[in-house]
């Protein structure tokens, strides 16, 4: 199963994608967090996980993904552009685990006039459109803020598109923004309400059909303190469990 994560940028994306993450993990699920916003700086710390190379890195960088050449792209990176392949064919060194939920990091903007983020959607998309999961396998993508990642085509090859709605306006407009979008690619979309009251609640029913949404996370200050000062979020609760399920269902 692979799902897809966006919102806009604030909305608690990269928090959701980790409680979802490692609740997989403790149903005894196969993990991959794909962390595919190239200008989030601390997910794997929100993780957990030790730094590692991104896939671009390990696959030669920009240059070597302009040519396109097989003789310097080497085998891993022709493995995602035209072949079916597993989550074990992902190279290690660039996979840190813990607690059972493996990070996997596409790309990130490392300095000033190096060029847009494109290749790291030229990677991700072929990444998802040959990645072969079996019925244990959870693929977790945290994207990045926005509706690029519907522009680049990567949404039609999850199972889920998944909306992170926090109580703003301009969340809730790009919430209705993401059902049309998700309805081009094909692909289901289903919406979890982050710190989430009766305001947002009443507010949201105007823009998006209640049926979408699949479950809600209140305002927990154990959150807001790991996110705040960079620390693993070790955060356990029936809601986050019941959120999964209900993506299996779906899928």
């Amino acid at each position: 199963m692979k799902l897809i994560v966006c919102g806009k940028g604030g909305c608690g994306k990269s928090t959701v994608a980790v409680l979802l993450s490692r609740a997989f993990a403790r149903m005894g699920r196969r993990v991959l967090l794909v962390d595919a916003d190239e200008s989030n700086l601390g997910l794997h710390r929100l993780a957990g996980t030790a730094p590692a190379a991104t896939l671009l890195e390990t696959l030669g960088g920009r240059n070597a993904l302009r040519s396109r050449a097989a003789s310097q792209l080497g085998e891993s990176c022709n493995l995602f552009y035209d072949q079916p392949f597993s989550l074990d064919s992902i190279p290690a060194a660039c996979t840190p685990a813990v607690d059972g939920v493996r990070l996997l990091k596409i790309g990130k903007i490392q300095h000033y006039g190096e060029g847009c983020a494109c290749p790291m959607g030229g990677i991700l998309r072929p990444l998802l459109a040959n990645l072969q999961t079996d019925a244990a396998d959870r693929v977790v993508v945290d994207t990045a803020a926005g509706v690029e990642h519907f522009g680049r085509g990567v949404d039609r090859h999850a199972d889920t598109i998944v909306g992170i709605i926090d109580p703003s306006f301009e969340s809730f407009k790009l919430a209705k923004k993401l059902m049309d979008l998700a309805e081009g690619s094909g692909t289901p979309v289903a919406f979890i309400l982050n710190k989430a009251d009766d305001r947002m609640r009443a507010g949201l029913g105007s823009f998006i059909d209640p049926a979408a949404i699949i479950g809600e996370i209140p305002m927990r200050d154990e959150l807001f303190a790991a996110g705040l000062e960079g620390r693993p979020i070790r955060f356990q609760a029936p809601e986050v469990d019941h959120l999964c399920r209900r993506l299996e269902a779906m899928a």
